[in-house]
Order: C-alpha cells, then sequence, then structure tokens
C-alpha cells in the first residue's frame, strides 16, 4: 500500500486487526470467569455486527446484579485483552437476554422523564449512565421531540439533563428582563 506524506494509510493498517476468533473468546471468557470461581459457560457466536457472548450456569447472577455491571466489566476487559488497544469487531457480553431488557429500561425510563419534563416545563436528570447507555438515550429522545439532551459530568459514567424545549427556549430574555 503506497503510503501519504501524513503517514495515515500506514497508520489506519496498523490500528485494524481481523474479528476475534469466537472460539478464541468464549476460551478466554471462561478462563477469566473460571479464575474468579464463578460457574458460567459461555458459547461466542460471529454476527454480522459482533461477536456476541452468551453467558449461562448457576452463578450469572453475580455478574447482572447492581445493573449488569459486571457484564459490562468482562465486556470492557475481553475487548482489551482481544485487541490490546486497537480497533477490532466489537465483542458483546449478555447474559439471558440481560442487555436488552436493561437497553429497553433505559429508553422507557428516559421517555418518561421527557414527558415529565415537556408537562412540567422544567429540566430532569437521569443517573449517571456509561457511554452505551448514553447514546440510547439521546438516540430515543431525538425521536420524541420537545426536548434537548445534554450529557453532563467527567468520566466514564455521566448523567443526562433533559430540557423542554418551546418558543420560550432557557435563556432567552423573557417580558421581565427588558
Amino acid at each position: 500500500m503506497p503510503d501519504d506524506p501524513n503517514g495515515t494509510a500506514r497508520e489506519a493498517g496498523r490500528d485494524e486487526v481481523p474479528p476475534a476468533d469466537p472460539s478464541e473468546v468464549e476460551r478466554l471468557t471462561e478462563r477469566i470467569l473460571g479464575g474468579l470461581g464463578l460457574a458460567i459457560r459461555a458459547k461466542a457466536d460471529d454476527t454480522e455486527p459482533s461477536i456476541l457472548v452468551d453467558l449461562s450456569g448457576d452463578d450469572r447472577e453475580f455478574l447482572l446484579s447492581r445493573k449488569g455491571e459486571g457484564l459490562i466489566a468482562l465486556q470492557y476487559l475481553l475487548n482489551r485483552i482481544i485487541y490490546r488497544g486497537r480497533r477490532g469487531k466489537k465483542i458483546q457480553v449478555d447474559c439471558g437476554g440481560f442487555r436488552k431488557s436493561r437497553e429497553d429500561e433505559i429508553v422507557e425510563i428516559a421517555r418518561r422523564t421527557a414527558e415529565r419534563a415537556k408537562a412540567h416545563g422544567e429540566e430532569c436528570v437521569l443517573s449517571p449512565l456509561n457511554p452505551y447507555e448514553r447514546r440510547l438515550v439521546h438516540i430515543a429522545l431525538a425521536e420524541v421531540g420537545g426536548v434537548e439532551t445534554h450529557s453532563v459530568g467527567d468520566g466514564f459514567l455521566k448523567k443526562i439533563t433533559i430540557v423542554p424545549v418551546s418558543k420560550g427556549v432557557a435563556g432567552t430574555p423573557s417580558d421581565e428582563d427588558t
């Protein structure tokens, strides 16, 4: 591949890696969970958008408690170990459909909160969410209309502020201000 003056063609190739082998991901997952003393089995499949790892077993509740923090942490570790900081096909971890039900729950809470913000004309703030969950909220509420969303805070977990949008947008001078 010819190299351009800025070296971007060479760097792009170096940053991309082929998708991980699902059986390799499956073995690594079971090794990590076994090392933690958890009786959990992993089944990995290469779906078109990602490699999906589905977990089952007696100790799965340890990963599902606290809104699935264990699943999120395991997913993060798998992606970091397999790709070592390079980009590759995303590895997603689920356990008995937990991820889908959690996504539905987050979107439903966001929609109800947006309706409350519009009805009361006041901004509402959601609990801290990870980047993936925040993206779900921003996309879902972009379809609702009448509200704007803003991520607030620093770090991995941030809150989302839902602000009602009307003719008298916040920050616009009212009759009393003029």
